[in-house]
């Protein structure tokens, strides 16, 4: 009986925080507390489709997040990017939860970057899994952007679910429609800041603000802050060559702490 509570409290928890709405992976991001929005690298694929188009080479990757040491709460991803002269495409897929209850997502887009803006749309394949009841399938569809204003400044944007989903017929309940929006600074080619702003429509603002530094040649550290709920990161990077090692860990105030590893790998041409 304590395990059922403590499960049910869990999964009230994230639905509170709109977490069906929010697919964010990769040990880079994580470590900035999801302040990635403007980074443009293979895990744009969940954290911000117009990043897509800034991929210069073939790549395939996967994470796992182990959330709050309750292991049907773990995070498993993985895709793979498609690099073209005419544009990039990307498939993904996203799994939350266990065989009590589930959210699944597969996940196709395409980008291209024109001069210094890098534009993409996406579709998802969106299952929702509950054991008592079933599952549930939906189509939402997200854009994004990602613009370079200048070499030291990036301005991002992107939306979740522009066409409004419908999960339930019944009483109208809707997959959440996110938007975010933000800016990073890179006062040198070993430093990012990134301030960005997320909003669901359903719940209040969440402030993120992260900071990725290069200490040396392939190796990074990485902090970061969040709000609603309060959430601290801290990562590090290894990036040999064509191989990408990221880990991350972070504290949720209400919850407990997330643990995330991510591996990517470069296909030259």
């Amino acid at each position: 009986m304590k395990s059922l509570l403590t499960y049910l409290m869990l999964i009230s928890a994230l639905v509170a925080s709109s977490q069906d709405g929010s697919f964010n992976l990769g040990g880079r991001s994580s470590g900035m507390a999801g302040a990635s929005l403007t980074i443009g690298d293979e895990y744009s694929l969940f954290n911000n489709i117009g990043g897509l188009g800034r991929v210069e080479n073939h790549a395939a990757f996967a994470a796992y997040q182990n959330r709050y040491g309750v292991k049907e709460f773990q995070v498993i991803g993985a895709g793979a990017i498609y690099n073209h002269a005419f544009g990039n495409a990307g498939v993904g897929f996203y799994k939350f939860g266990d065989d009590i209850f589930s959210q699944q997502r597969l996940h196709l887009a395409i980008g291209n970057k024109i001069q210094m803006v890098s534009l993409a749309l996406g579709v998802d394949l969106l299952q929702y899994h509950v054991s008592t009841v079933g599952s549930h399938q939906v189509l939402a569809i997200q854009f994004g952007g990602i613009a370079e204003i200048s070499p030291q400044m990036r301005f991002g944007a992107h939306i979740f679910n522009l066409n409004q989903a419908e999960l339930s017929s019944e009483t109208g309940e809707r997959v959440p429609t996110v938007m975010k929006g933000g800016f990073s600074y890179l006062p040198s080619d070993e430093l990012i800041i990134s301030v960005e702003v997320e909003k669901d429509l359903e719940f209040d603002e969440v402030f993120k603000v992260g900071l990725e530094y290069q200490i040396i040649d392939h190796v990074f550290v990485r902090t970061g802050i969040s709000t609603q709920p309060f959430i601290g990161a801290f990562g590090v990077g290894f990036h040999p060559k064509d191989l990408k090692f990221d880990y991350a860990f972070s504290n949720d105030s209400r919850l407990g702490n997330i643990h995330e590893l991510s591996i990517a790998y470069a296909i030259k041409k």
